[in-house]
């Protein structure tokens, strides 16, 4: 029974693999997990992306405090207004460019929450989707440590039956387990996932997406009145053409003039951002309860704990084919020599 130990213990080791795919659900996992690598890696988790974000919010935001401080008294004074009248008078015939307006502020706030967070984990990003590698999918993962538990389990078996021979295998099985996980740097990598999941989790939910959705409706809204209602209006009442008035606007507003000639590219630029996290979010949510970097050490000890039991069995293996190798000796060979 003791000769058998070591090929019992590689069994074990095997079936724990193959356990660990199937109850950390990673069938699952890994599509989902491929599939949120894939659409974050060139719509969200760039330097362009990240710098193109910061500055459309700087444009939105310098529309809010180039209106207050500008268009209002400017405009107000043009049309024989005082500055409340002004902005009654906005709010009453202009709802959406007074609420758009109003809410600039915590919108940028908003989104440049977002965009830091993103800036932050672009470095975790870049590690997780490399995992395995940059050429190998995530689902590959699952699929690699079954075969690892199925392999192993074969080598214990064969153990049983010729030690010598299945014990080889299992230290040649154990060094590839454990020589694969630390040349891919598995363990760093699903660390890097785990922590841009662990400061996802705060924010990445329906209720910031439905916000993020509403905040662009706003901003959109403002926008399209502005330019649709107000701008025209503005110019019956001052008696001037559109064009004096576009070239009014941007000759003493140059920001919202800017902000209003971009509009439909930062809007655009905006509703993907959105739009990738809420076609993600369900990926996402399948994701989020799994951590990676417990399953990689798993992996690791399962590797070295082969390579263990695979040294065992090949010492157990010589000691029993030592005596065997001896020449026999008898007390009358003993004699004639004498």
């Amino acid at each position: 029974m003791k000769k058998r130990l070591a090929a019992i213990g590689v069994v074990i080791v095997g079936v724990v693999l193959i356990i660990i795919p199937i109850a950390a659900n990673l069938f699952t996992v890994a599509p989902a997990f491929e599939d949120l690598t894939d659409a974050f890696r060139d719509n969200v988790m760039t330097d362009e992306a990240v710098a193109q974000a910061r500055t459309d919010i700087a444009g939105l935001t310098a529309v809010s405090e180039e209106f207050a401080t500008k268009v209002v008294p400017t405009m107000s004074g043009a049309l024989g207004m005082d500055v409340p009248t002004f902005q009654g008078f906005v709010q009453q015939q202009f709802p959406a460019v007074a609420a758009g307006v109003e809410a600039l502020p915590a919108i940028a706030t908003q989104f440049t929450g977002v965009i830091d967070l993103i800036e932050s984990q672009q470095d975790n990003f870049a590690q997780a989707d490399a995992i395995p590698t940059d050429d190998l999918p995530v689902t590959t993962v699952p699929w690699a440590i079954l075969g690892m538990g199925v392999v192993a389990v074969i080598v214990g078996l064969v153990m049983m039956v010729r030690q010598g021979l299945g014990a080889l295998l299992a230290v040649v099985l154990g060094v590839l387990v454990v020589a694969g996980t630390l040349l891919f740097s598995l363990i760093g990598k699903s660390t890097a996932a785990d922590d841009l999941n662990e400061a996802l989790k705060p924010v990445y939910t329906q209720e910031l997406i439905d916000q993020s959705e509403q905040a662009l409706a706003v901003v959109g809204a403002m926008g399209t009145q502005m330019q649709q209602e107000m701008l025209p209006a503005l110019a019956q009442q001052l008696g001037m053409s559109s064009e004096q008035v576009n070239a009014f606007i941007g000759e003493n507003f140059p920001t919202t003039a800017t902000a209003l000639a971009t509009m439909p590219d930062t809007m655009g630029r905006f509703q993907g951002l959105v739009g990738t996290f809420s076609s993600q979010l369900e990926n996402y949510n399948t994701i989020k309860s799994t951590t990676l970097a417990p399953i990689s050490w798993m992996v690791l000890i399962g590797g070295v704990l082969i390579v263990l039991l695979g040294v065992w069995g090949m010492l157990v293996a010589r000691g029993e084919a030592g005596p065997k190798d001896m020449p026999e000796s008898t007390p009358d060979k003993e004699a004639a020599k004498a």
